[in-house]
């Protein structure tokens, strides 16, 4: 998972590639959801990466309104701030040939057809987004928690980061003091989802627990 990234700059070391998280719907409805956005976007910048959404996303997060309301409000408000990039909707002529190319093999149909499928749409053009930026060089992650799009990605070659890894990485950050604080956000969060297994199937005890015995050594 990234890391904590030093303010130091070495200016005899070559250029790194930069480093991005382009996110996927389901992790950002659960911390919009939640209102715990904040966590989300703190987590990932405290990690140097520059936070990529594509329109499709964007689009799929506020049509949750209804299911969610706030949702769309509150999404629309962190889309148009400095934190998130919007990248423009995905179209055959305008948009890299890389990630066309990528999209319609994720699909299986041609561009067009496979667009006019809503079905997991957001997931491909995510994947497609991140084989593009990959390609040119850059340090990519994708922020998706749903399990067939971790899947399609991962058999790219594309880094991951669900949600139960921001919280892991909230944790190395110090931004829990107490596991019980850790928990209630984990609970916050499963509401806005069906996906989230329950909190002592994952590792976050075990994460908060080292966390914890560490930070006292180093007192």
């Amino acid at each position: 998972m990234p890391e904590e990234r030093s303010e130091a700059v070495d200016e005899d070391a070559s250029p790194q590639r930069e480093p991005l998280c382009i996110l996927d719907a389901v992790i950002c409805v659960h911390f919009v959801g939640a209102n715990l956005h904040r966590l989300l976007i703190d987590v990932l910048r405290q990690a140097d990466l520059r936070l990529l959404v594509p329109q499709e996303v964007c689009d799929e997060i506020s049509g949750k309104d209804k299911k969610f309301p706030g949702v769309g409000l509150r999404w629309n408000r962190l889309a148009k701030s400095r934190y998130i990039q919007v990248l423009p909707q995905l179209e055959a002529v305008s948009a890299p040939a890389r990630a066309v190319e990528v999209f319609e093999e994720v699909r299986e149909r041609q561009f067009e057809d496979a667009y006019r499928d809503p079905r997991d749409l957001g997931e491909a053009v995510v994947v497609a987004h991140g084989v593009h930026q990959r390609d040119l060089g850059n340090d990519v992650w994708l922020a998706i928690d749903d399990q067939g799009g971790r899947a399609i990605a991962a058999a790219r070659g594309l880094q991951l980061l669900s949600i139960e890894d921001v919280l892991t990485m909230a944790v190395a950050f110090g931004k829990f003091d107490t596991e019980g604080d850790l928990k209630d956000v984990y609970g916050k969060l499963r509401k806005y989802g069906e996906g989230l297994v329950p909190y002592n199937r994952t590792d976050l005890a075990i994460v908060h627990k080292e966390w914890k015995e560490q930070s006292k050594t180093q007192q």
